[in-house]
């Protein structure tokens, strides 16, 4: 008991601080973030936390102040994204969790808490006992917890294809299959409602390597992770599967998306599987991984203020209020080398462990509008200032331009390295969500759906697949399945 309170005593409870947001985020998301990981975490954030302390207590003389200070400032900073979406979840207060406002508010709270420490004479004795109580309550009961979830609850088993698999005589053929995943691309019919736009050019080049083209696909899902998680299953998801809290909500599509039946049937036909996606899927991890989708210890860290500050203003909605293009540009230049990565790892895996299984998701034309139609970047700030909605409309449009001119060329690239045998189906997720001039009409569900099969066996295609029968479809081309389909609805 007496060195317990001798822990209460000592001003350095801003490292307990620490050690509780880093094992309470770990709790919410326990078995998606590597231990390493945090560990890892937890010495980065100690070593600033130790400098900072370090500093102010010079500069006060006094290190139950400089740990007081230490804490407000790891305080804003961890806990920045938990306020903000605790005040947007609450409409009379919407307002102050935009940053324009919450921001301000947050570094008035630091430097009036740096000046005020200045002005009280005492040294905060109490408050540090008082505070390294509460850190370390909050810290051990986060630790029971961990203890308690690793002993008693049980990890799901890894879901089995949703229908039963025909065996394959030795002689089928087995091409390679690739599926390139825009994200966010508007099928040409919204394209021409919506932008007024032709898509006319990018349709001929397709049709004319030999790709059929469902005139009227649609999405089921007009969230990516909702609509991977339908697709690689193969069905539509469970009421049960996307209800409580988001945290919840995440944990059962990354699961589902990583143990999918789709890959569970290449597997058994064996089938090779290369991720260039953002997810990890069949238990294989991203190869270039972006913040699309928070990843390992990015569960912990996706709510700071770094994180949600790239994450809103940088990668999301273009700003209208303050030009960041300097720092947009720096951001996105890396973000393109990404997709440029990822493309190049696809040519080059390209018939080296066939027969193979691809996946290869491409953030484009999806925010951030990284360039215009002609290759250079897009200056997000010019575009919307003054007219905001209209101006995201015509970023997404060059953007999406640009994406047809990379893809164009990025495909004559992978027929050349696939000799035209290979299965290539070049696709959306959802449509464009901020297509929001039109108020009775809603474009999120009308996607673009291209498929190439080698044989040019396009029977069982029919205009208005949905991507829920995308993968049925295919394995009963393919493979002479008989996977019965799902009706062809968007359901959220």
């Amino acid at each position: 008991m007496q060195k317990l309170q001798q822990i209460l005593k000592v001003p350095y409870y801003f490292q307990w601080l620490i050690l509780f947001f880093v094992l309470h985020q770990y709790t919410e998301f326990m078995g998606f973030i590597r231990i390493s990981s945090m560990l890892l975490l937890i010495v980065e954030l100690s070593a600033a936390a130790w400098i900072l302390f370090f500093l102010f207590r010079k500069i006060y003389r006094d290190a139950h102040k400089a740990a007081l200070l230490v804490s407000v400032l790891l305080f804003c900073y961890f806990f920045f994204g938990a306020i903000q979406d605790a005040l947007a979840g609450y409409r009379p207060l919407f307002k102050w969790s935009l940053f324009p406002r919450l921001l301000p508010v947050m570094l008035l709270v630091c430097a009036g808490t740096f000046i005020g420490l200045f002005r009280y004479k005492r040294s905060p004795v109490k408050l540090t006992r008082f505070l390294s109580g509460v850190f370390v309550t909050l810290m051990l009961f986060d630790t029971c917890l961990i203890l308690w979830q690793a002993a008693t609850v049980k990890q799901p088993k890894a879901p089995m294809a949703a229908e039963s698999i025909k065996p394959l005589a030795d002689t089928a053929a087995k091409p390679d299959v690739y599926l390139i995943l825009l994200d966010e691309y508007l099928g040409s019919s919204g394209l021409q409602e919506y932008y007024h736009y032709d898509n006319s050019v990018f349709e001929s080049f397709l049709r004319q390597k030999g790709f059929h083209i469902n005139t009227s696909s649609r999405g089921n899902y007009h969230a990516t992770i909702y609509a991977m998680a339908s697709m690689l299953n193969m069905r539509y998801l469970d009421t049960t599967e996307v209800g409580h809290s988001p945290g919840f909500i995440y944990k059962n599509m990354i699961r589902l998306i990583d143990r999918n039946a789709v890959v569970e049937y290449f597997k058994r036909f064996n089938y090779s599987i290369h991720n260039y996606s953002p997810f990890v899927v069949g238990g294989i991890d991203p190869k270039y991984h972006f913040s699309m989708v928070p990843w390992d210890i990015e569960l912990i860290t996706f709510r700071m203020l770094y994180a949600r500050t790239v994450g809103r203003i940088i990668y999301a909605e273009p700003q209208d209020y303050i030009d960041l293009s300097p720092v947009t540009n720096w951001f996105n230049k890396k973000l393109a080398a990404i997709y440029e990565k990822q493309m190049q790892g696809v040519l080059d895996s390209a018939g080296r462990q066939s027969p193979a299984f691809t996946y290869l998701h491409l953030l484009m034309p999806h925010k951030p509008f990284i360039f215009d139609s002609t290759g250079k970047f897009a200056n997000t700030y010019k575009a919307v200032k003054g007219h905001k909605q209209s101006g995201i409309d015509k970023l997404y449009l060059q953007y999406l331009v640009y994406t047809n001119k990379r893809l164009m060329k990025y495909l004559d690239q992978l027929f050349a390295a696939t000799q035209g045998k290979a299965v290539i189906m070049v696709m959306s997720d959802h449509g464009n969500r901020d297509a929001v001039a039109m108020p009775d009409k809603f474009f999120g569900f009308t996607n673009f759906n291209a498929i190439y099969l080698p044989n040019k066996d396009y029977h069982l295609w029919y205009d208005s697949v949905s991507n829920v029968n995308q993968f049925p479809l295919l394995f009963n081309t393919l493979f002479g399945q008989q996977i019965p389909l799902k009706k062809d609805s968007s359901v959220y």
